[in-house]
């Protein structure tokens, strides 16, 4: 019986393995990788998210800090940080051709920003850049209060999306 069972898997297995490593293969995509920092102020208080290192350490599953890099059309490029827990919970800039902005979100409250935004491309790899914003001031929606982007600084690479 069990010789029945070794030649059914003895068969099976090989077809099962190519299924699997075609599967990933052709799904599998690079992670984004995102390195940086932001330091927003408000009432005189300095918030900030670190990714690490003083903004040199890329973002990794294991951190407390989270980070994403999207390309959503042509020279369209979003980069976002997270990290739960802190005062600036989140933060997003978004280099938009007609209007570039960032987000951040501070004690639960949105606050936006139309900030000019330096994206410069490394000539070595069309999917890594360096992404700049700040200063500019940040308001909350419905009652005006203003926080301000004093600086964020992010290197990314192998931003998914569109190219």
């Amino acid at each position: 019986m069990s010789e029945t069972i070794a030649g059914v898997l003895g068969r099976a297995l090989p077809p099962l393995l190519w299924a699997l490593v075609s599967a990933s293969g052709s799904g599998c995509v690079a992670d984004p990788e995102v390195a940086g920092k932001v330091i927003v102020s408000r009432d005189g208080e300095e918030l900030m998210i670190d990714t690490g290192g003083n903004g040199t350490k890329v973002v990794d599953v294991s951190d407390d800090v989270s980070g994403m890099c999207i390309v959503r059309n042509q020279g369209e490029l979003s980069v976002t940080v997270a990290k739960d827990g802190e005062a600036l919970s989140f933060f997003d800039v978004m280099d938009q051709a007609d209007s570039p902005h960032s987000s951040a979100r501070i004690d639960g409250e949105l606050y936006q920003g139309a900030c000019e935004i330096v994206v410069q491309e490394q000539q070595s790899d069309p999917y890594e850049a360096d992404v700049a914003a700040g200063p500019c001031d940040l308001v909350r929606l419905f009652d005006g209060a203003k926080a301000r982007l004093e600086t964020a600084v992010f290197h990314v690479s192998d931003c998914s999306g569109a190219d």
